[in-house]
């Protein structure tokens, strides 16, 4: 029995830990073996004739979405090949009124005031139709999905656009620089994980053309990839991003392509944002579970190492600790001390960390760790919350700082 419950022990924190260390030194070591190749660049006398349709969820978004547009209309892309369509998910702020006036001095932005409240999905699901109405699917139409807080650099759609002459290409991610840290929140922590998933993604789409899911603050699908959200579905990001998966396509993301945005800096805040994106974790693992057991089996390695264990973290995390706790009572000698040092790390770090930063008191790595913590619960939470039926996909933003 004890052998067994070792065995348990080790097979769960192994999983842990490969995900989040040993994938991506496996990811590092094979990039180190392969052979470099060449940025696309960019043709500047045909502007590689992608058009452009630019969809845009706006809900309550009066203090950027006047930015926000204007980094779109400024980008230094050919305007008379792109075209921003922008659905307000019934904003009550001045919002609409903002958008409305921007769209009476520019002919290519197009804008649709719904009235009713339905959901990131479901805008920009009518988008696509207004998009397509305007310019068919075919091989060269471009759909840019961007959030309404993130901001664009000049350079952003030519240079995810430049990767499309890659006939086999699907989809292209941004790289979104986090603005405004603060040292007394959690932005430190959140940014020290999203630095890591930007690393391990771009080697995910270097090595294979398998970035496991766009960011969803700024990417570009190829239009004959696009799939409509399903209705209710909270991560339409990472839908799209598989679904072009399931058509054969590649993903990648390009670093020189730079967008900005406010980082969530209160645990709570980031508390509930992690909640919901389990919940729409586990509503796209129910369609694309599939891409588990077919070819690519590259597209297999990196959906199961970056996204399915880090989705069940949190059973391995009890599972181990159930496996550890029944050893220290067959063998206390050996294994109490090793239980008793784990619940201390638990529940001891969070709690000390949080009566630090009432005082004033910041150590990164206690922030650290109490936010990987609070994350894992958040992901048992919004997995809870799946199996319950998730009834809407409407939310209410969280607060972020400024760009």
């Amino acid at each position: 029995m004890v052998l067994f419950l070792e065995i348990v022990f080790c097979v769960a924190v192994f999983l842990l830990l490969h995900s989040y260390l040993f994938y991506p030194i496996h990811l590092i070591l094979l990039n180190g073996f392969k052979t470099i190749k060449t940025q696309p660049q960019f043709l500047e006398h045909d502007n590689c004739g992608f058009m452009v349709s630019c969809i845009i969820s706006v809900y309550n978004e009066e203090s950027i979405i006047e930015q926000k547009l204007k980094s779109v209309l400024e980008s230094n892309y050919p305007m008379n090949q792109v075209h921003i369509y922008v659905g307000s998910d019934s904003s009550s702020d001045r919002s609409n009124q903002i958008i409305s006036q921007l769209a009476m001095h520019n002919s290519n932005l197009h804008f649709f005031p719904f009235d009713e409240r339905r959901g990131k999905a479901s805008v920009i699901n009518d988008l696509i139709d207004e998009a397509f109405k305007n310019i068919p699917k075919y091989e060269k139409h471009i759909l840019l999905f961007t959030d309404a807080n993130v901001i664009l650099s000049r350079d952003v759609i030519k240079n995810l656009c430049s990767h499309f002459n890659q006939k086999d290409l699907a989809l292209v991610d941004s790289r979104i620089i986090p603005t405004n840290l603060k040292k007394e929140g959690i932005s430190h922590s959140e940014n020290q994980y999203m630095s890591l998933e930007v690393k391990v993604k771009h080697l995910e789409g270097e090595l294979w053309g398998a970035m496991m899911g766009a960011f969803g603050g700024c990417f570009a699908i190829r239009s004959n990839y696009i799939e409509k959200v399903p209705p209710r579905f909270l991560m339409d990001d990472f839908f799209i991003s598989m679904s072009a998966f399931m058509k054969n396509g590649k993903c990648k993301n390009d670093l020189n392509a730079i967008c900005y945005e406010g980082i969530p800096d209160q645990m709570r805040e980031e508390f509930k944002r992690k909640t919901r994106i389990s919940s729409g974790n586990f509503q796209n693992l129910s369609v694309f579970y599939k891409l588990l057991f077919r070819k690519p089996f590259s597209v297999a390695y990196a959906f199961f190492s970056h996204k399915l264990l880090r989705w069940i973290g949190p059973f391995l995390i009890i599972i181990a600790g159930l496996a550890l706790a029944a050893l220290s009572i067959l063998n206390p000698g050996r294994f109490q001390l090793y239980f008793v040092s784990v619940c201390l790390i638990l529940v001891g770090i969070p709690l000390i960390d949080y009566l630090f930063s009432k005082l004033g008191i910041h150590f990164k790595l206690l922030r650290g760790i109490r936010y990987f913590i609070m994350m894992n619960i958040a992901l048992l939470i919004g997995f809870i919350n799946y199996i319950k039926g998730i009834q809407k996909s409407s939310w209410q933003p969280p607060k972020r700082s400024t760009v």
